[in-house]
């Protein structure tokens, strides 16, 4: 009996150990929604690249890994001419390694339109919602809501409504007169601010509001 035991003992531990080894490790439970400003002034140029090409290589290199682990969506306002305010769109919704699908999107897109920020974080917040557990928006936007919402009083409803979803926002070359606009954002759901210039600060910064757990 006591040999029968050691052999199931062994064989059960074998069965967990090949489970463990083929399922995938996913390490958040919370998912996250990545908003990707692609409006008319991303095309402006920084260091003699226009600014969503400095943005989109930044996703390209720390997004596979950092989706590998953490199931995450796309959101983009802009990105097509003619739009205006009514170009947000749900791209994705959130998947675990969907680093090379969000790229995939993030590459068709051509700078154009205003920046209807509210209404994209708005999106981006419903998609979270209807999966019905706590969740993260990154933005990534180089200027302020000009599509006639209110983003502070949205994140304070946001705040009210879905307590369990933070904002984080990085302000990518951002004037410094439009930070408080697009900070209280953030500040108000929990979320933090970051104004970064440059492709490694940008990268730096999706790391830190991505990764799982966050880092501080």
């Amino acid at each position: 009996m006591a040999a029968l035991k050691t052999i199931s003992t062994h064989v059960t531990a074998m069965v967990m150990a090949t489970i463990l080894a083929v399922a995938p490790v996913i390490a958040c439970q919370e998912e996250a929604m990545l908003v990707f400003d692609a409006s008319g002034s991303m095309s402006m140029a920084k260091g003699g690249l226009p600014k969503i090409d400095i943005a989109r290589a930044a996703a390209a290199d720390v997004l596979p890994e950092l989706t590998s682990k953490r199931p995450t969506g796309l959101v983009t306002y802009g990105g097509e001419r003619g739009q205006g305010c009514r170009g947000v769109s749900l791209k994705l919704p959130p998947m675990a390694g969907s680093g090379d699908l969000i790229i995939g999107e993030l590459s068709g897109l051509q700078p154009s339109g205003s920046t209807p920020l509210t209404e994209a974080v708005w999106t981006a917040a419903l998609t979270l919602k209807d999966s019905g557990k706590p969740g993260t928006i990154v933005v990534v936007t180089d200027g302020k809501e000009n599509c006639g919402y209110n983003a502070c009083h949205f994140s304070r409803q946001l705040a009210l409504g879905a307590k369990n979803i933070k904002v984080h926002v990085i302000g990518f070359y951002m004037h410094t007169s439009a930070e408080t606009n697009v900070a209280c954002l953030a500040k108000n759901t929990g979320g933090t601010y970051t104004s970064v210039h440059g492709l490694d600060q940008l990268k730096d910064a999706l790391k830190k509001t991505l990764a799982c757990p966050r880092i501080s």
